[in-house]
């Protein structure tokens, strides 16, 4: 029985997440709501205090995941918002990007960014980031529209091989179904898939575009900033895979 009613939670919750642009109710809302609605019903279904005792204890374990997590993405969420709103990424890109540019290459390099983009910040910042770059350049709606889907399909496929880059590969990392090695090798089809998509989009694409390039004031503390972050992905990587420590503490 109880079994039941949790399964049954657990669906609504899902179908809230679902439906969260027509509920007009946050996900992080709803997902609080039936978890905490979950964890109630089984104290209260627990019959002895060793069941009470194992529930308080799966409590537990699970909010120290949660924490676990949520320090780990908040530290590196708070680097990446902050170099984007001193502009300090849109200046790198203008140093990469030409004044002139046929559509395809444009493409490309838009594939490549929001790829390894991805795999340093979060899915939503990267594609926010991405889609402002995009959305610039004033392209007809069918041609946005192909760069959008580019997008999207490029930085989820970035976030696979690092844990900064989403929260799905982090959540299976710290639960050891993968180590760090096996996320690294995660690179080559998920770079080969988003070239093969590229190239599928770019077919029947002519013409050249003019970059709007707007440059943005920095200060040294934001560039020491932006080392910072950098040392800190590069030193969670290689303590973790030489010494098993654990992304939160670095």
């Amino acid at each position: 029985m109880i079994d039941t009613i949790l399964i049954t939670l657990a669906a609504l919750a899902l179908l809230g997440v679902m439906f969260e642009e027509v509920l007009h109710i946050n996900k992080a809302k709803i997902t609080l709501f039936f978890g905490t609605l979950a964890w109630i019903i089984l104290f209260i279904s627990a019959d002895s205090p060793a069941s009470t005792d194992a529930v308080n204890e799966g409590l537990l374990h699970n909010i120290t995941e949660i924490s676990t997590l949520w320090l780990f993405l908040v530290a590196a969420m708070t680097f990446v918002a902050y170099l984007n709103r001193k502009g300090l990424i849109a200046n790198m890109l203008n140093l990469v990007m030409p004044t002139n540019i046929s559509l395809k290459k444009l493409m490309l390099i838009t594939a490549l960014f929001s790829f390894c983009f991805s795999s340093l910040a979060d899915n939503i910042t990267a594609t926010l980031v991405s889609i402002a770059m995009v959305l610039s350049l004033g392209l007809p709606f069918n041609q946005t529209m192909r760069f959008a889907v580019l997008v999207v399909f490029a930085v989820n496929s970035g976030g696979v091989s690092l844990i900064t880059g989403d929260v799905t590969t982090l959540m299976i990392f710290m639960q050891k179904k993968v180590t760090i090695t096996q996320l690294f090798w995660l690179l080559v089809p998920s770079f080969l898939a988003v070239m093969v998509l590229t190239g599928l989009l770019s077919i029947g694409m002519t013409g050249k575009v003019k970059i709007r390039k707007t440059t943005y004031a920095t200060n040294t503390i934001d560039y020491v900033i932006a080392g910072i972050f950098l040392t800190t992905i590069i030193s969670t990587l290689i303590l973790n895979v030489l010494y098993a420590i654990p992304p939160m503490l670095t």
